[in-house]
């Protein structure tokens, strides 16, 4: 009966986590549509495989026994990634970062990609995020993705205030989650994608259980941008789905802000994109039940 009570309470937070980011038709005054079927941009061969340092404050997270192939979690989603895409996206095993992190998510953009550990959190961003991915990029398009930005820096960030040694959350000893399906999903916001919300996907705002693996809709998605360069899993190209308005040669910076309170909200150029987000209060009185 315990095992099961903890079962699910795990798969009634995963919902909380990841149904955050599911539009629903309240929205507020400064969203638009949702990107669905898009991708926010991809990195041009010379960036590629990215080397995506990891701050050393992980290690503490894992034992040798969650290593596979002498991967750590995060490593192997890496390597999820790369099988998918048939080419190397992600150097793995990752580098080690030369700075556990910065006061600040500007200072960010320094000369390595990296996925880090903030115990501190910055201004301008919610202090209810759990996790962001911040990118920089160029503007551009072609006949084959539509207009995109062209990625020239992008760092996954994680409120550590949230989680804890085995990549568990410490704010409430009640409820626990998998921080490796976190960094894959976020890991595709890195390489470029969208939420997905009309096709099974990693890209989905919420998950039912642990999910280390892409769907079909994610390989074909991921091969697409990165071996043939034009995107046949949607019949409706990038056209602005991601806001792009601005002529191609703008250099934009970007923000997707994950919450566990119900919110996704997206960033570019330090303005609101858009905010969607599903009534929690109600969610969590479900998961009450469940208790």
């Amino acid at each position: 009966m315990k095992n099961l009570k903890t079962q699910l309470t795990f798969i009634s937070f995963f919902l909380l986590l990841l149904i955050s980011c599911k539009q629903t038709t309240t929205t507020t005054t400064q969203a638009i549509i949702a990107p669905t079927s898009c991708i926010i941009g991809k990195w041009s061969d010379s960036y590629l495989p990215l080397s995506v340092k990891m701050s050393s404050e992980f290690s503490s997270d894992y034992s040798g026994a969650d290593l596979v192939a002498g991967l750590n979690p995060l490593e192997q989603m890496a390597k999820v990634w790369n099988t998918a895409s048939t080419r190397s996206l992600i150097t793995v095993p990752f580098p080690i970062a030369s700075t556990t992190g910065y006061t600040s998510t500007s200072s960010f953009r320094d000369s390595e990609i990296g996925i880090y550990k903030s115990h501190t959190w910055y201004n301008g961003v919610s202090s209810s995020a759990l996790a962001i991915t911040q990118f920089y990029g160029v503007i551009t398009s072609n006949a084959g993705l539509g207009q995109y930005i062209d990625l020239t820096h992008a760092d996954i960030i994680v409120n550590y205030r949230d989680y804890g040694s085995k990549f568990t959350m410490t704010n409430n000893p009640m409820i626990e989650f998998d921080l490796p399906t976190v960094v894959l999903h976020e890991m595709g916001h890195l390489l470029g994608l969208c939420h997905e919300t009309t096709k099974p996907s990693i890209m989905a705002p919420y998950y039912l259980t642990v999910q280390r693996s892409l769907r079909a809709y994610d390989a074909d998605l991921i091969h697409d941008i990165y071996i043939d360069n034009a995107i046949s899993a949607f019949s409706v190209k990038n056209v602005n789905r991601n806001a792009l308005s601005s002529p191609p040669g703008t250099e934009v910076s970007g923000v997707i802000e994950l919450h566990a309170d119900g919110k996704c909200i997206h960033y570019l150029n330090g303005k609101k994109l858009f905010e969607h987000s599903v009534d929690a209060s109600t969610f969590k009185r479900k998961t009450k039940i469940l208790n």
